[in-house]
């Protein structure tokens, strides 16, 4: 728990009232929903966290309480909270100069960052690297750059699909009506369904599927137009319910694109950085993008994105550009977290542990029927809640219900996913006994939650 060093540090700022008699969880909620705008999770089932306390997958809330962390931050914490070479490293560049505007003017470190990001990217074509704070805007940025060197402004996006929310990532963005009702879209957008075997909206099955989902796009091209600058598409649905698609599903999408002449644009943000096993998630199935969105893992904890596209991937200076994006010290982190998931081998890694916790799952979905489907790639794993295995009827508030027991009762930091889903996105350095450990308290909680 927080302890009088960090009270002092506090008090330092200004802040003469924070202390031990206030580390309650419900006074900290109270006083952050007096000051911050509504979260995106629900205050009454997550604790406040201790931002003084953690370890690999293991965080505190400020009353002490500990839990197993299934969530990697949102996919951001890759080597798992205060990994101790991290911290050594971040000692070591305390004192560069953090305040270069990283997309105005060169420097040594973003140069390196670029072209360490180019080396992993797939395709021979020669591309070109633009830096931002976040995933959405890493999104805009290909978004941009695409309708740029293409000179059309129309998209082809999916549903479910999340991208972002804000400007024309959102207008992509189809997996919770709460993000865009109300607001305008920046672009025109042909929708059509994200590849999902589970809930083919064609009524096929994998036995005999034909892509009809392919032949769908087709034919919203003839009816609405084909004047489009990029497909984008996440290569593992996450937010909209943690959806693998079939390969040859992917493949076609893709191949109906450069149809077109139009972009790909495959967006990484929680698939990428080798999450998967693979460094674009995108690779497994043999497409090779003209645009890849990075984020969340890149940074290592910091607020980094990337927009890697074809060069020159604008048709002239000052196009698109950011203010705090990729100054030395977030390049230098980013280096320092590629090379170490590079050499500490958790790419195979991933796959090896993505494949026990897909066993694992499974063996607890063979106990429990309201587990629909257990589906994943590598360490980005769902689980999907029904009322009944042959309707596949969505277990809305059952979900909700499970997530709050798996928190609350079981010390399982989760988050959900769509409508009926829990999704595992746990950092890289997950053990077994801890897959072991989760798969435990995910029975007990299943078993403990009334249908």
């Amino acid at each position: 728990m927080m302890d009088r060093k960090d009270f002092e540090i506090l008090k330092e700022l200004g802040f003469e009232d924070v202390g031990p008699d206030t580390m309650k969880n419900d006074y900290w909620k109270k006083r952050g929903a007096d000051a911050l705008a509504i979260t995106t999770q629900a205050r009454d089932i997550y604790g406040c966290l201790d931002h003084t306390r953690g370890e690999g997958l293991e965080i505190y809330d400020i009353e002490g309480t500990k839990y197993l962390d299934m969530t990697g931050g949102v996919a951001v914490r890759a080597l798992g909270l205060r990994y101790r070479p991290f911290i050594d490293f971040e000692m070591k560049v305390a004192d560069v100069v953090k305040e270069l505007p990283g997309m105005d003017f060169d420097a040594i470190p973003q140069t390196l960052l670029a072209e360490r990001i180019l080396s992993l990217m797939p395709g021979p074509d020669k591309k070109r690297v633009t830096f931002t704070t976040s995933g959405g805007r890493a999104v805009e940025g290909c978004m941009k750059s695409a309708m740029d060197l293409s000179r059309k402004n129309r998209f082809i996006a999916f549903r479910p699909a999340f991208h972002g929310r804000t400007g024309y990532a959102l207008a992509a963005t189809a997996s919770n009506s709460k993000h865009k009702s109300g607001y305008p879209q920046g672009v025109d957008v042909i929708r059509v369904s994200y590849p999902y075997c589970y809930r083919c909206p064609y009524g096929q099955n994998v036995e005999d599927c034909n892509i009809e989902c392919v032949e769908a796009l087709r034919y919203a091209l003839q009816v609405e137009g084909n004047d489009i600058a990029a497909t984008l598409m996440e290569p593992l649905c996450g937010e909209g319910g943690l959806i693998v698609p079939p390969a040859k599903a992917i493949r076609g999408m893709y191949e109906v694109t450069k149809d077109l002449g139009a972009y790909f644009i495959s967006d990484e943000i929680q698939a990428g950085m080798g999450r998967t096993g693979k460094w674009c998630a995108i690779e497994h199935f043999d497409v090779e993008p003209d645009y890849v969105a990075l984020a969340k893992a890149l940074g290592g904890g910091y607020p980094l994105g990337a927009s890697i596209g074809p060069a020159p991937m604008f048709t002239g200076p000052a196009r698109h550009s950011e203010t705090f994006s990729a100054e030395p010290k977030m390049s230098l982190i980013a280096l320092w977290h590629i090379k170490h998931i590079e050499e500490g081998g958790y790419l195979q890694r991933n796959v090896k542990m993505g494949n026990y916790l897909l066993k694992r799952l499974t063996e607890v979905k063979e106990k429990h029927e309201v587990i629909g489907d257990v589906r994943g790639m590598g360490l980005m794993v769902g689980i999907e809640l029904v009322k009944d295995p042959k309707t596949k009827e969505k277990a809305i508030e059952y979900r909700n219900k499970l997530v709050k027991n798996l928190v609350q009762k079981q010390k399982l930091w989760i988050l959900g996913a769509g409508q009926n889903c829990i999704r595992f996105t746990p950092s890289y350095v997950i053990t077994k006994e801890q897959i072991d450990d989760m798969a435990e308290r995910l029975d007990r909680a299943l078993s403990e939650t009334e249908l």
